[in-house]
């Protein structure tokens, strides 16, 4: 190597690019699945939120009502009533709903990372669960029964 003057300008480092988002997430090329009822207003609201800020795009949003005629490719929705709280399909094959589908679902996108780890803490779920009904049961005035 050869120094010109005080400095070695013929060298060359290499950066990568840092990017927050992949620091964040530690896989990225998974998909979830996630069921919601599309005559729902706010399930609707909620949807294009997180279609949004889902920058990998690592979920499917599928509406229940479309799932519901081609149940053999969603075979775990048989037994659940799907179109009262959120069902997501996890790329470990896992069926969660509720508050938990939730709080992975807020894991999964890079920007709410932080809020989903306080979901995470012990006894967390003590308060989301009953938190979460409400907000679900509440939401069912808002829907037009005609149209589903």
């Amino acid at each position: 190597m050869a120094l010109l003057g005080k400095y070695p300008y013929n060298i060359r480092i290499k950066r990568s690019q840092i990017n927050v988002f992949e620091i964040l997430s530690k896989d990225r090329c998974f998909i979830h699945y996630l069921f919601f009822d599309k005559y729902c207003p706010p399930c609707r609201a909620a949807v294009c939120i997180f279609k949004f800020f889902d920058l990998y795009r690592r979920c499917q949003w599928v509406p229940i009502q479309e799932a519901r005629s081609r149940l053999k490719d969603y075979p775990y929705l048989t037994s659940r009533n799907a179109a009262h709280e959120l069902h997501m399909y996890t790329n470990e094959g896992v069926v969660l709903h509720g508050f938990y589908a939730l709080r992975r679902l807020l894991l999964a996108i890079p920007l709410s990372f932080l809020p989903a780890v306080l979901l995470y803490f012990p006894y967390a779920d003590y308060i989301g669960v009953p938190l979460y009904n409400v907000i679900s049961k509440s939401r069912l005035k808002h829907i037009s029964f005609k149209n589903s």
